[in-house]
C-alpha cells in the first residue's frame, strides 16, 4: 500500500565555547555557532535541497533577534552570556508548504551537541518538483509509486558524485575548528571534545552524572555549591527543578573531587 507521507529526518547541530577574558553579568561570554543538517535513512549526513532559507528567532534581548540564513548547512554564528530556548523556523522551497517550527534549547552544557527532528510531509499536498527536493534520484526510494525511481544508473551514480562532494564540502564550513573571536585574549582557551582539563576527562565525567541516582545528584549539587567561585558558570533554576554546570569553568580541583565522588558513587 502506497505511503501517504514522507518523512525527512535533519538536525541542529550546536557548538559553543568560552571567550577567554570576556564577561557580562559575572558570566563568561561565550561564542555559539548552529548549523542544521538534513539525516537519510542510513544515518548518514545529506544536504536539504527542499529548504529555501531559516530564520532563527533568538532572545529578545539581541540586536535584530530575527535572523534569516539563506545559505546550507544555514549557520549563525553569534555570541553572548547567556542560555535561552529559541525558534527555528524553515521555509521551504514550496510556498504553499507552511514553514516548520523547531524548538530548540541553546545551552553550555557541552561544547557540541545535536538535536535529532523530524519533519513530515503529507503526498496529498506536494507538489511533483519539490517532490524531486525530497526525494533526489540518487537516493534509494522505498516508494514504489515514486514516478522517480526509474532513473538510469549511469545518471544516478552522476547525482550521488555530485552530492556528496557538495557535502563534503559543506560539512567541512559547518564542522570547522572551533575558535575564540578575535578579540579573545587567548585563542588556546577553546576546549576540542576529546581534550582533557587537568587529569578529569570533562565529557567522560558528564556521562558519570547521567548514570547517578537522584539523591547522589542532590549531594553534587551540594559540593558544587561548597566549592564555587566568582569564575564558574553555576545555574540553579529552582521552580523548574534544574542545576546547570559547564564544567570547563570548575577548575581541576573541583573536577578532580567531583571526579571521584561519582566513581565512589557509582562502584558502590
Amino acid at each position: 500500500m502506497p505511503q501517504k507521507f514522507i518523512h525527512k529526518a535533519i538536525k541542529v547541530i550546536t557548538d559553543q565555547n568560552i571567550v577567554k577574558g570576556q564577561k557580562q553579568h559575572g558570566y563568561p561570554m561565550r561564542k555559539w555557532k548552529m548549523s542544521l543538517m538534513g539525516v537519510n535513512a542510513n544515518g548518514e549526513e545529506e544536504t536539504l535541497p527542499y529548504v529555501d532559507y531559516v530564520e532563527y528567532v533568538l532572545h529578545v534581548t539581541f540586536d535584530q533577534p530575527i535572523r534569516k540564513v539563506t545559505t546550507y548547512p544555514f549557520t549563525l554564528q553569534e555570541k553572548g552570556w547567556g542560555e535561552f530556548d529559541m525558534k527555528i523556523r524553515l521555509y521551504f522551497k514550496d510556498k504553499s508548504i507552511p514553514p516548520a517550527v523547531l524548538d530548540h534549547d541553546l545551552n553550555f552544557q557541552s561544547t557540541h551537541y545535536e538535536i535529532p527532528h523530524n519533519l513530515t510531509f503529507n503526498k496529498a499536498d506536494v507538489k511533483s518538483s519539490f517532490m524531486k527536493l525530497l526525494n533526489p534520484p540518487s537516493e534509494n526510494i522505498s516508494d514504489k509509486d515514486s514516478q522517480y525511481s526509474n532513473e538510469s544508473s549511469h545518471d544516478g551514480a552522476a547525482n550521488k558524485r555530485r552530492r556528496e562532494a557538495l557535502l563534503k564540502e559543506n560539512a567541512k564550513r559547518a564542522r570547522e575548528d572551533r575558535s575564540s573571536d578575535d578579540d579573545s585574549q587567548d585563542s588556546s582557551a577553546d576546549v576540542s571534545e576529546d581534550e582533557q582539563i587537568g587529569k578529569v576527562n570533562i565529557h567522560v565525567l558528564a556521562k558519570k552524572f547521567q548514570k547517578l541516582d537522584a539523591e547522589d545528584l542532590m549531594e553534587l549539587v551540594k559540593l558544587v555549591k561548597a566549592n564555587q567561585t566568582a569564575d564558574m558558570y553555576v545555574k540553579e533554576d529552582g521552580e523548574a527543578g534544574e542545576f546547570h554546570i559547564d564544567l570547563q569553568t570548575l577548575g581541576d580541583d573541583l573536577l578532580n573531587t567531583l571526579w571521584h565522588f561519582c566513581t565512589a558513587r557509582l562502584e558502590a
